[in-house]
């Protein structure tokens, strides 16, 4: 790295701050995933409003969900991970989406990054990032908005990348780079831009504290950020192709798991609030709305869709495990089943989301702290737009299942 950048911004107070020492000493494991996740509920139903209103995780759900251990789900036992299992990944990300969405959604990103990194890195980057006293909890983003270019020493990077989910926790920063030589882009196989990944410490990225100001997801501190132009050591760079991969099976198992997770999650929550609504909610010369027999019918088909959607999901994803214990990476076809799921059962979600705010009435359309239903409807709409679970995706893993895949797809 060639230089060392304070940054120094004002408006956010986190933005520009140190790291506390409980971020950067965060738990890598714990003994029971699940009860960690339940015990976390009350604290972070207690900071959910406040939460929203300030657009970032205040300290008390911070401090726990770093004491919790459950940002080393997806990192390697070899590092002081857990490498827990998709099953209890995914109810961990279930359960606290139902107490917070944006809590749910910064650990998802956040663990995949984490894993990402433990995975593939090399020595000097794994050292740093967990040996060190910097800091393991990763953000970043994946859409290729960077340049790289071999160096003397290294990669020189340089790019802006929107939406860090997790930023607000993360000494490293992962971004998307298409690599670069004598000022064109380096093409692969199909004729594509070649893309890199490369992690960079909190000193060295931007981070615009003026970027994050938007309807769903309002907690997650998703800020859009800056690697600075810098020369990064080879060890810093994810090549899987080049690596030997460290960890198990789960190590395989990409992060549209945690996405449907959340949207599962998310999805019962607005259920859960609408049936408490339902019991008082009352227009005038008419029966209360949980009496009324078209609503029984709409709200027992809806709860259905998310049931059959939760089990659809956790039976694809114990599929891919399965898969990647016996050959070390799942079949192209594997993956594609899962992406598939992931697609699906978020998009329920959102259509569940969608029809519990119109049976809610004007009670959906309040924005003041004790609407957790219109908070679960924008964060589904939110997390139903991202790219790992969008129509693309969900066209590309058909392409798979029907046997005609798009040229170098990967899933």
């Amino acid at each position: 790295m060639t230089a060392t950048v304070t940054p120094a911004y004002t408006g956010n107070d986190w933005v520009g701050a140190p790291l506390p020492d409980f971020v950067r000493r965060a738990a890598r494991s714990c003994p029971d995933p699940r009860r960690a996740a339940r015990d976390l509920r009350p604290i972070i139903e207690a900071e959910a409003a406040a939460n929203e209103r300030s657009g970032r995780i205040g300290e008390a759900t911070a401090r726990a969900l770093c004491e919790s251990g459950l940002f080393g789900m997806v990192l390697p036992v070899e590092l002081g991970g857990m490498e827990t299992d998709p099953a209890t990944m995914i109810d961990v990300f279930e359960d606290l989406a139902h107490a917070d969405g944006s809590v749910a959604w910064v650990l998802l990103a956040s663990t995949f990054c984490i894993g990402g990194a433990g995975s593939w890195l090399g020595p000097t980057a794994i050292d740093a990032m967990f040996e060190q006293d910097l800091g393991f909890i990763c953000a970043g983003q994946v859409a290729k908005s960077g340049v790289a270019e071999r160096v003397d020493g290294g990669w020189r990077v340089r790019g802006r990348f929107r939406f860090g989910s997790g930023s607000q926790f993360a000494s490293w920063f992962l971004g998307a780079f298409v690599e670069h030589r004598d000022g064109a882009p380096v093409l692969d196989a199909q004729g594509q831009p070649q893309i890199v990944w490369f992690y960079a410490p909190r000193n060295m990225v931007r981070l615009d504290p003026d970027s994050w100001d938007v309807a769903g997801l309002r907690a997650t501190a998703s800020h859009d950020f800056e690697f600075i132009d810098q020369v990064l050591h080879d060890d810093f760079v994810m090549l899987p192709a080049r690596r030997p991969r460290r960890g198990g099976p789960v190590m395989d198992i990409g992060v549209s798991l945690g996405h449907v997770a959340f949207s599962l999650g998310v999805g019962t929550r607005i259920l859960d609030e609408l049936q408490v609504l339902a019991s008082a909610k009352r227009r005038e010369g008419r029966a209360t709305l949980i009496d009324q027999p078209t609503f029984q019918r709409d709200f027992g088909m809806h709860r259905a869709q998310m049931e059959a959607a939760r089990a659809y999901v956790r039976r694809v994803y114990a599929d891919w495990f399965d898969d990647a214990t016996r050959n070390g990476t799942a079949a192209l076809t594997t993956r594609a089943a899962a992406r598939l799921a992931a697609c699906w059962g978020t998009k329920v979600s959102a259509e569940v989301g969608q029809w519990a705010y119109l049976a809610a009435g004007t009670d959906g359309v309040r924005t003041d702290e004790q609407s957790v239903l219109q908070r679960c409807f924008r964060d589904l709409q939110a997390s139903a737009v991202h790219r790992h679970v969008d129509d693309n995706v969900l066209i590309e893993a058909a392409g798979v299942l029907l046997g005609v895949p798009a040229p170098g797809v990967a899933l």
